[in-house]
Formats: structure tokens, C-alpha cells, sequence
């Protein structure tokens, strides 16, 4: 009798091991993920070590604005993932001119990052039509950002997460606006 009990104890032991990873398998692959910011591209907002939660769902159902910080695959090396901030929708045109970036022959009037001056774009930039289906994405420290300037439109199936809320430090704890 002794026996039977302890194999029912461990059969439901074994159930609910299997059943919290495959939850998590989910919620990890589909919902919700962790990602280490690397570098100083997204200064002063997000910087490197810090670590934020990424919505995935949000990207798969197509919820992407202008100003939303996105997770992508680095596009010349798909391995590789980077942090940065949608700029340009499908279908605008995007015009650096003079240090200032041009949404459709309009000035981005947003400060970005919370700094004021995000700072100009160091690099001009001519008028480009966005594809459908694809999105010009900016790092907030544009002086050091490797982003849409350098490699181009990214494919929206490129960007995987949009992050929502650092957990690490403690100290900076919070949603991410």
C-alpha cells in the first residue's frame, strides 16, 4: 500500500515537472522573454548590462508603432540580435537632413529617449520609401548606432520582441516608456 502511494506521489511529481516546462517552453517562445542589453547604442535610455523583458506576442500580432523599442535580428548576421527604436512605418518616407530626422517631409517632433536632443543624426541621409512589410528602426546615441542608416529597412519578420519593462538593475526597475 506504502508503494502504490509513493508511485502515484512521484507519477504526479513527474506530470507537474513536465507540464510547468512545456508552460514555460511556451510562455519563453511565444509570450514573453528576457534580453541583456548589449552596448550604448539605446543611451541614455537603456544601457549596456541592463536587462529587459521583451514582448513577443505583441510583434506577432502586428502591434508595432512609431517610438516602440524593438528586439530584431541583426541583419548581416541573423545570429546576432540588436536593440532600437521604430522610426520609420511601412509605406513613409524617411529623410535625414541637417541632423534632423524627416518622417514624410515632417520633422520627428518626439524627443527620443528622454533626452531632448537625442541628438542630431550625424550622417545625412536621402529621402527612402519604407516597403511594406518592413520598418526603419534608429538607436536613441546615433553617433555610435549601428541601425537602418547602415544596413536599410528591417523585415518585420527580422524583429522578434518589443520590450516593455527592465528588471535589471533593481535600481532602474520599471516599464519602459
Amino acid at each position: 500500500m506504502a508503494e502504490s502511494r509513493l508511485r502515484r506521489f512521484i507519477k504526479y511529481v513527474v506530470i507537474d515537472i513536465l507540464l510547468a516546462a512545456l508552460i514555460s517552453f511556451f510562455l519563453i517562445n511565444y509570450v514573453v522573454s528576457a534580453f541583456k542589453i548589449e552596448g550604448d547604442s539605446m543611451k541614455p535610455l537603456l544601457r549596456a548590462g541592463e536587462r529587459v523583458l521583451i514582448s513577443k506576442l505583441s510583434v506577432r500580432k502586428g502591434h508595432l508603432r512609431r517610438f516602440d523599442i524593438v528586439v530584431l535580428y541583426k541583419p548581416d548576421e541573423p545570429d546576432k540580435s540588436l536593440i532600437k527604436r521604430i522610426i520609420g512605418l511601412p509605406g513613409e518616407v524617411v529623410e535625414i537632413r541637417a541632423g534632423d530626422v524627416l518622417i514624410n517631409d515632417k520633422p520627428i517632433t518626439q524627443a527620443v529617449g528622454g533626452d531632448p536632443g537625442a541628438g542630431p543624426s550625424p550622417m545625412e541621409m536621402k529621402a527612402l520609401l519604407i516597403p511594406q512589410g518592413m520598418y526603419f528602426v534608429l538607436g536613441d546615441n546615433r553617433r555610435i548606432s549601428f541601425d537602418s542608416r547602415l544596413f536599410g529597412p528591417v523585415p518585420q519578420k527580422y524583429i522578434f520582441g518589443k520590450a516593455f519593462f527592465r528588471y535589471w538593475p533593481p535600481a532602474a526597475m520599471g516599464k519602459i516608456e
